[in-house]
This record gives C-alpha cells, structure tokens and sequence, in this order.
C-alpha cells in the first residue's frame, strides 16, 4: 500500500490536569503501544533532572515522528491560547510548523474532553484542521480505530480509481432539468396547499405543450416517439403524488381532459396522442400497484370519466375511455421490423418502457390488472371488457407478477384490500360478484380475451383463484 506506515511514532502533547486526567491519557498511550504505535509520552521518557523544554521541542520536530497528536480539552484550549506553561511552548513551536507549512498531516488534533456545556474547545491556531473526536463515550472506539489507521497511513474513505465518461453523457436527458428540480420541490417542506397549487399548475403547463406541440417527422413511428419527453415528464409527476395531497386526483383530471382535447383536434395524426393517453393511463395504475397506493387506485378506477368519444360527445364513461386502438401504428411497427406482431403498438410500448417508473413485468400487471377490473367494478358498464393489448408480454403467467397478485386473493388482508380498491361495500358483495363472473366464463357467457391470431388468451384473476378460495386465510 502506497502510504502505509509500518512503524508509526508519534509525541502526545497534552495539559496536565486531574489524577482523573492523567490517567485517561496514559490509557491512551497504553492503548497506541499496544496497537503496534511507538509512543513519546513524558510521564514514560521524561525523567527528574532532564530539560522539559528540549524534550518537548525535539519530540516535535524529530523527523522520526510520523504525528503529534495534540490531545485538546477545556484547559490546553486556554493554556495554547494565552501561551501558558508547558502547553505555551509547545504552541510556539507547533503553531509555526503548522502554519509555515502548506500541506501538513503531522499534527493532529484530538478532542479529548468538552467543556460543561458540550462545546469542543480548540486553540484558535488549530481551528482550520479537522480533528478525532475522543471526548464521547459513545463513539469511542470507532473514533480510536479512524485515528489508529491514520497513523499507519491508511485513509477511512479510499478515493476510488477515476473511471471513464459514462455512456449517457451526450444522450438527451429523459425528462428536463426543471422538471427534475420541480419534482424535487414536491418533496420539500412547502404546505400542501402551496404543492397542489404548483402541482396542478405543472399539470396544465405539460397538457398545454401536448395539445400544441405539432409533429416534425411524417412517419408514424417517429411521430409517436417525438411523444416520448412528454410522457417521462408526465410519469415524473405521477412519481410527485406520493408528496401532494390526494395529487392522484389532478392526474385522473388531467388524463380526462387531456383525452377530450385531443378528441376535438383535428391535428391528432393517427390517433397517436389518444394512444399516448392510453399508454400513460396504464402507467398510471402500473404504479400505484406497484407502490400499494389503494386510495389512489381506487379513485382512478371507479372515477367517471367525461372524456368524449369519436364524435366529441362529452357521454359519463368509465376508464375504458383511455383505451385506444391504432392499426396505423400496429401496422408500421411490424413493417419496420418485418415482424407479424400480435399487436404493434404493444411491441413499441415495450420497447421504449419507461423503466423509472416500473418494469416490463410491472407494466404488463397493469394492463392485466385493468382487464380483470373491468369485469368486476360496477361503474364499467360497457358491454366489452378492458383489452389488455400488452398481455402477450406476461412473461411468467404461472410464477409472474400478476399471477402472485391473483394468489393472493387467498388471503383475506389482500382481499379486503382489492374489495376496497374495486369499491365494494363488503366482502361478501365482492365474493358474489367474483362467483358471477366466474359462472358466466364457464357457461361461455362470458369470452375470454385473445388476440385473432393467437392461441394464448389474456389472464385474468379467475385463471388462478377459484370463487370458493378467497379469503379463505389470514
């Protein structure tokens, strides 16, 4: 090792003090001995006859010792400082190689004792440097074992070897410096009516920038991608609501409005921005699973939402007003990869996944999730369920993420958790509802999701928890 002494030695200068006093140093010198530390101390070299001044000025510049430890309380403060006594010398002759010399790590001070307030009290020439701290029962032996391996030479904190530009350094940033700083105002000390009014403030400075911002490309798949900043800087936000008061509900107003407006443009290439809306909206509730945020949930799934349709009716509608089918852009994500893809728009989505916010895993449980939802939540009145367009992404669907949530029915906390989410008065009205759905699969009346192409259909709650099992354990 580059620094390591072998054989350190060093002078302790101190003030002598109390019976009390004088042996705590001498446990110290003990101590330093014992741990392999050559130590020049008076009580041990000193003898009757011999000169103290000469001992104490060449046991400080004796180039064979490799620190002083300069051991600091209440009256070596006051001795230094008025240039008393023994200490006085020692200050004369310290103080000046302390403070001819640019760089020294030679002299090192020790807080040994406070004063009867707590206070350290240093000698106004030894302010500037840092110190170890004895003077505290408490952290004791860990403030001895940092000194001892300074006086080997070994540093506590090692600085670690420069490594190379990271590989992001001339991407562009996912969302903007303001928005980050903004996000990190949600978690400071504002009041909460300050945070809502500077949450919902940003929340329509972003639905503004959607609504007017024009695309610059003329392929669809670059067109959609160009919508990408928006997203992370909306998901940033969604992440702020842990720290804003009941700030899911501007998140559920915002996707509403959001929606309605883009229905009223004439400009929206493609139905992009509507599938954007639909993207963002199962992120949403990707997240607030994945944080356990049911009060949230709860809110965002049973809301109704006026959002329009088609034709800009402002009709009552539940959150299948997100869903949003594009062929225009399935289709051109499976010519760009030559790919016969179940559905394009899921491909890409998973492609550019907004890994911050939650995993693919994450994603797709949401997706799930608002599938199985549908079935059961009483404001969804539409004659067809959610379609989960990501549900071929189920990477796992015996041990996955959304096949463990569905286990977990079993229990009757987690099932007085989704009764809550999925607003139901009681758990019996939840279980009848549960044994509805599940009847009307088996007879047939009810269809199980797939794609047309494909063999796999979407899972839902009722592939891994049978009616008769929930709840059935603590």
């Amino acid at each position: 090792m580059k620094n390591r002494i072998e054989h350190p030695k060093v002078f302790i200068s101190y003030a002598w003090g109390s019976q009390e006093h004088d042996e705590k140093v001498i446990a110290l010198a003990t101590n330093l001995k014992s741990d392999g530390v050559d130590v020049v101390f008076d009580k041990w070299q000193l003898k009757e006859g011999n000169d103290t001044f000469k001992f104490m000025e060449k046991s400080v510049l004796d180039e064979s010792i490799t620190n002083v430890l300069i051991l600091i309380d209440p009256t070596y403060a006051k001795k230094a400082n008025e240039r008393a006594g023994g200490v006085g010398t020692e200050t004369q002759i310290i103080s000046s190689e302390v403070y001819n010399k640019v760089e020294q790590r030679k002299f090192i001070p020790v807080v040994f004792e406070r004063d009867a307030e707590g206070n350290v009290c240093k000698p106004q020439y030894l302010k500037g440097l840092l110190h170890f701290d004895l003077s505290l029962p408490d952290t004791y032996d860990t403030e001895y074992q940092r000194m001892v391996r300074t006086l080997y030479g070994i540093d506590t904190y090692k600085e670690p070897e420069l490594g190379n530009p990271p590989a992001w350094l001339d991407e562009s940033p996912k969302v903007s410096y303001k928005s980050r700083v903004t996000s990190d105002f949600f978690r400071g000390t504002a009041s909460d009516a300050v945070k809502k009014s500077k949450f919902s403030e940003n929340l329509e400075d972003l639905k503004k920038q959607i609504l007017d911002y024009e695309y610059t490309e003329k392929e669809v798949i670059p067109c959609y991608l160009e919508l990408m900043p928006f997203r992370d800087e909306f998901l940033l936000l969604v992440k702020s609501t842990e720290y804003v008061q009941e700030g899911y509900k501007q998140v559920a107003k915002f996707l509403e409005e959001l929606m309605y407006e883009i229905r009223r443009q004439k400009t929206n290439y493609a139905n992009l921005k509507e599938t954007f809306v639909h993207e963002c909206f199962i992120y949403v509730v990707a997240y607030y699973l994945k944080k356990n945020a049911n009060d949230a949930l709860r809110y965002i799934l049973n809301k109704t939402y006026f959002a329009g349709t088609s034709n800009f009716n402002q009709e009552a509608d539940s959150y299948n007003c997100f869903y949003c089918y594009n062929d225009v852009l399935d289709n051109a994500v499976c010519k760009r990869d030559n790919k016969k893809y179940y559905c394009g728009t899921a491909a890409l989505w998973i492609e550019n996944l907004n890994v911050e916010v939650c995993n693919k895993d994450e994603f797709v449980s949401g997706d799930l999730f608002c599938y199985s939802a549908s079935f059961l939540i009483s404001n969804y009145e539409k004659g067809w369920a959610w379609f989960p367009l990501t549900y071929v992404y189920n990477s796992d669907e015996y041990r996955g993420l959304f096949a463990n949530y569905s286990k977990r029915l079993v229990s009757k906390e987690h099932l007085e958790e989704m009764m809550f989410v999925l607003n139901f008065e009681s758990i019996n009205e939840f279980k009848e509802q549960y044994k509805n759905v599940e009847e009307k699969f088996r007879k047939g009346d009810l269809k199980e999701y797939r794609y047309n192409s494909g063999f796999e259909t979407a899972k839902s709650f009722w592939d891994y928890m049978k009616s008769e099992d929930l709840g059935i354990r603590n």
